[in-house]
């Protein structure tokens, strides 16, 4: 266990972007810095090691893995540093599962979001991470984005269970496209197509909250996971919630987290519901970002 000395000033609501050597874990490290940089919160890179790390040629010897997760870091942290060399940065190693120990970390840090990317080396280490992700996800009380495919010039994709617990994942997709200047689009997929003044009634509070938004809603007759996945390719960011707590709920939304996780052509956010979110203030959240 190792961590930089700096990683003791890490203010509640960072980023926490856990990281595996992969050139793809490297990418959403850099987009947790650029995340992290525009919401002008701190970021810690965490690398966590169970099974041999390694090389382009042979494992690492037990004693050795330590020194290469914290070189590896360090390397990386210079690199967002360059991009952001206001940015706040710190590590922090730990050997354990790697779902386990980064959910214990972001427990510890009172992190605010969670990065991930979606694959690693090799068949056994993609297979880790791909459970990392999906461990994560059900243990985490905080927002996960999982960064996969390509980060599109299109909306924020929004997709809705048509609950009352869809309160953060709409806060979350809302802020993100406020602080991106991204238009926001939200859709629900239903077999019957229910109303769609029912899905704009669900908005308009954060429309009013976000007025820089520009958003347009969406009611498919089809699976959600199908219609989000069909929308994903060019978006800069998917966001889906999850429920822990209502087993048919957990179902049903743990296939749409699952798919979108695996299958977007975009980085997905899945944002647990935990308890119910109030409905936004009435004053107005303008954009501070092109």
């Amino acid at each position: 266990m190792s961590d930089s000395s700096d990683i003791r000033k890490f203010e509640r609501g960072g980023v926490l972007a856990g990281f595996d050597g992969s050139a793809i874990a490297r990418d959403a490290a850099l987009w947790a810095a650029a995340e992290a940089h525009g919401r002008g919160s701190p970021l810690v890179l965490a690398r966590a090691y169970e099974r041999p790390i390694w090389t382009d040629a042979d494992p690492l010897p037990d004693d050795a893995r330590a020194w290469h997760c914290d070189h590896s870091l360090r390397v990386l942290a210079d690199e967002c540093r360059a991009r952001h060399p206001e940015l706040p940065i710190s590590t922090a190693i730990r050997a354990g599962h790697p779902g386990q120990a980064l959910a214990a970390l972001a427990a510890k840090l009172d992190a605010g979001l969670v990065v991930l990317g979606s694959r690693g080396h090799g068949p056994v280490a993609r297979l880790v991470l791909g459970s990392t992700a999906a461990d994560l996800v059900h243990l985490l009380d905080r927002p996960i984005v999982v960064v996969r495919g390509a980060v599109g010039p299109g909306p924020v994709l929004l997709g809705l269970a048509g609950t009352e617990t869809d309160g953060q994942a709409i806060e979350f997709a809302f802020e993100f496209a406020a602080r991106h200047g991204s238009p926001l689009q939200a859709v629900h997929g239903d077999h019957h197509v229910r109303e769609p003044a029912a899905l704009e009634r669900c908005l308009a509070p954060w429309r009013e909250r976000y007025p820089s938004v520009e958003v347009a809603t969406e009611v498919v007759g089809d699976k959600p996971a199908h219609a989000l996945l069909e929308r994903s390719a060019g978006a800069r960011l998917l966001v889906v919630g999850s429920h822990h707590h209502n087993a048919a709920h957990r179902m049903l939304l743990g296939s749409i987290s699952h798919a979108t996780l695996y299958h977007a052509e975009c980085p997905v956010a899945v944002v647990p519901a935990g308890r119910v979110v109030r409905q936004p203030a009435r004053t107005p959240v303008t954009s501070n970002s092109a």
